[in-house]
């Protein structure tokens, strides 16, 4: 007499197994042991293990790809800007100042307005910018239509969680970005670099208060200066200054970043107020409150060892944090004068 029963080594398929009797003990329809499962176990585990980091790496290499293209897309913005108008877009205008026409004859519109409205049309935003232009608002950070929550992808890191953040202006609900342009933030004595506020007159780079600058005007080399970077957007809304805040915030600092300090620097970003003053690998001072002089923000960003670069001529490179810091703030400075390592 035979009986059917399943073997697991058989892998489910139905074998024949000898019935018992005391002449033939039956065959043993053996499975896996606890050992032997536990042993498979750990061994997946190991796998997935030298896996997961391998996954993550090529996805933060396809973010890192992404992020640099994103700058290379604003350097384009920017040569044509300048191929329109004869010069780059300002850092940001004057707050007396500010504005296309005034509303009247006794007031402007569209005050702390700075480089990222008015390249907006140069990034393929041209609708976004019609409806900008035909708004009247005098302050941009009171908008908080459509307009300003607006997100445009040209400007944010996939490597950045909080992006496209909001805030930075004041507001909660405007569009914050990762990318900031040069501001030197650095003068010059001989060799001696003295750091300098970014959020009025001229602080060294392409870009500040009502500058008005050509590429060719950068005496040490346009492929030698700094044109951008990018940055860390920190969690919640508000504050004041914060890097990337095109709607408002650029008085305070937002327009721009400094290059005194190398990428990813542990010295505290200092603007007018935080969103968090312990953000991870963005830790920042409230100038305002804390009755700090100067405001700046650093190049920052979440790709692991250092940050993307876009330099005068276009072209764009991955900075790593351990550079040197002098060669890093030559960099930042247009027509300083220092020979600069190649």
């Amino acid at each position: 007499m035979m009986t059917e029963c399943v073997s697991w080594r058989a892998l489910w398929r139905p074998i024949r197994c000898s019935s018992r009797t005391e002449a033939h003990p039956a065959t043993a329809c053996r499975g896996f042991t606890l050992v032997e499962l536990l042993v498979v176990i750990a061994i997946i585990g190991v796998l997935i293990g030298l896996l997961l980091p391998a996954v993550q790496s090529a996805r933060e290499a396809a973010r890192r790809a992404n992020c640099i293209n994103n700058l290379k897309q604003l350097g384009l913005s920017l040569h044509n800007y300048e191929n329109s108008n004869r010069v780059l877009p300002v850092g940001h205008l004057s707050e007396a100042t500010t504005g296309l026409s005034p509303h009247d004859g006794t007031r402007f519109y569209h005050r702390r307005e700075c480089w990222f409205q008015r390249t907006l049309p140069f990034m393929e935003e041209q609708n976004l910018f019609n409806a900008y232009t035909a708004d009247r608002t005098e302050y941009i950070h009171n908008l908080t239509n459509s307009i300003a929550t607006t997100s445009v992808s040209t400007l944010t890191c996939p490597s950045d969680p909080q992006a496209p953040g909001k805030g930075g202006n004041g507001g909660s609900v405007a569009f914050q970005g990762n990318y900031a342009v040069s501001a030197g933030g650095i003068i010059w004595s001989g060799t001696t670099a003295t750091q300098r506020d970014i959020s009025s007159g001229d602080s060294g780079g392409y870009f500040h208060r009502d500058s008005k600058y050509a590429v060719a005007d950068a005496t040490d080399g346009s492929s030698k200066t700094l044109l951008a970077s990018e940055g860390i957007i920190r969690g919640g809304g508000g504050a004041w200054g914060e890097l990337g805040g095109y709607w408002g915030g650029a008085p305070h600092g937002a327009y721009g970043f400094s290059a005194f300090e190398v990428p990813n620097t542990a010295v505290a970003d200092r603007v007018y107020s935080c969103k968090s003053t312990t953000w991870q690998k963005a830790p920042c001072e409230n100038g305002n409150s804390g009755g700090l002089a100067g405001r700046w923000n650093f190049a920052r960003s979440m790709h692991p060892g250092g940050v993307g670069a876009l330099m005068g001529d276009g072209s764009t490179r991955f900075v790593n944090n351990d550079i040197n810091r002098g060669t890093w703030q030559k960099m930042g400075t247009r027509s300083d004068g220092q020979v600069m390592p190649e």
